[in-house]
């Protein structure tokens, strides 16, 4: 009896341990060698994707980078209306709209008053420095003379010099309208755009990029504070010796000086051309003791004014700074090299805060923390 019932007890218990283990690998289960290569292959198309993301962000970017350089633009000029209507605001007690208001009525003024000194400085001397050149082309060689002549009898060309000038001079009052407007629109509701940028980083790093905004808004005011502190430096100075040198429409000069120190390198120079024209057309000497003159304001500007500077507030290393100036100039060209330090000041924040902290792990070491 025992023998006989013995079979039927073990068949039921052998039958379903044996049949779990072998029937997925009857179904076609995937190994785990098929996993990790289905799970490699997503991970590459998803990092293939991103790159082509990347490369074409970066292409999109290089197609409107003139109308990015304009955005820029115009957040510098909102920063530093925003931070002036706030200063307007703690000692008037108005609104933050009617400082603002306050502020770019102060800047019209400015413009306004700027533009009238400077034309009539233009027209006064447009006829004097007119016939000092025509005598100096007198006294040039006799061949030379009339090769300039010739060429000055050449109407077509100077018709299309003339039209270059006056395509670039509505090109550039375009620019200017589109820089202020968006320097107005971003200074009068700043916060509405900040959460727009926000909003496109995840989550959990919304606190992270509102500090960094935070940063970066706090490093360009700083610069912008030092670039203007030696913009007026440099105006009083010119303005004071050129009226000491006795040289007409010295106040619109020195504001030419002024406007053009905020680029960097190249400014100094620019700004003492007219000057150097205007002194000439009264005698060389005259012309040398102005270049002397500019020259020696740029010595104490570099060698005095800007280290003291600063020590309060953002200072690049020279060699980055020369550095973005010229990348700025190849790739962008006279847009790119003004705007070139104040993005060199963007990019070393990016990289303290984005990098050194967040992937390194250390402490971030930039300018605009250890000088305040």
């Amino acid at each position: 009896m025992d023998a006989t019932r013995q079979p039927p007890i073990q068949a039921p218990i052998q039958a379903p341990i044996q049949a779990p283990i072998q029937a997925p690998m009857q179904a076609g289960e995937p190994t785990t060698a098929g996993r990790n290569t289905a799970t490699e292959l997503k991970l590459f198309t998803w990092k293939m994707l991103i790159a082509a993301g990347v490369v074409g962000t970066l292409f999109l970017a290089w197609q409107v980078a003139d109308a990015l350089l304009l955005v820029f633009a115009g957040v510098l000029l909102a920063i530093l209306f925003q931070r002036i209507a706030g200063l307007v605001r703690r000692f008037t007690g108005l609104p933050q709209g009617w400082s603002l208001g306050v502020v770019l009525l102060l800047l019209a003024v400015i413009l306004i008053g700027g533009g009238v000194l400077m034309g009539q400085s233009v027209v006064s001397q447009f006829d004097q420095l007119s016939q000092q050149i025509s005598g100096a082309v007198q006294q040039l060689p006799g061949s030379l003379r009339d090769q300039i002549m010739e060429q000055g009898r050449d109407a077509s060309s100077w018709l299309n010099r003339l039209q270059t000038v006056a395509s670039s001079v509505m090109f550039f009052l375009g620019d200017l309208v589109v820089v202020m407007f968006t320097a107005i629109y971003l200074a009068a509701s700043p916060g509405v755009y900040q959460r727009g940028v926000i909003l496109l980083v995840p989550p959990r790093g919304h606190e992270r990029a509102r500090e960094v905004m935070d940063v970066m808004g706090d490093s360009l005011w700083k610069w912008l504070i030092g670039q203007l502190s030696a913009m007026a430096i440099v105006g009083v100075l010119t303005t004071a010796g050129l009226l000491l040198l006795g040289i007409p429409s010295a106040p619109a000069l020195g504001l030419l000086a002024a406007l053009l120190e905020f680029v960097p390198l190249i400014g100094p120079f620019l700004a003492a051309v007219p000057a150097i024209l205007i002194a000439f057309a009264q005698s060389p000497q005259e012309a040398l003791w102005v270049a002397l003159l500019y020259l020696a304001i740029q010595q104490v500007e570099g060698n005095v004014v800007m280290p003291l500077m600063q020590k309060k507030v953002v200072d690049l290393p020279p060699v980055i700074t020369i550095a973005a100036i010229a990348a700025g100039g190849v790739l962008f060209g006279l847009m790119g090299m003004f705007l070139a330090t104040p993005f060199a000041v963007v990019m070393l924040v990016l990289v303290n805060m984005l990098y050194i902290e967040d992937k390194l792990g250390e402490g971030r070491h930039f300018p605009s923390e250890d000088k305040a």
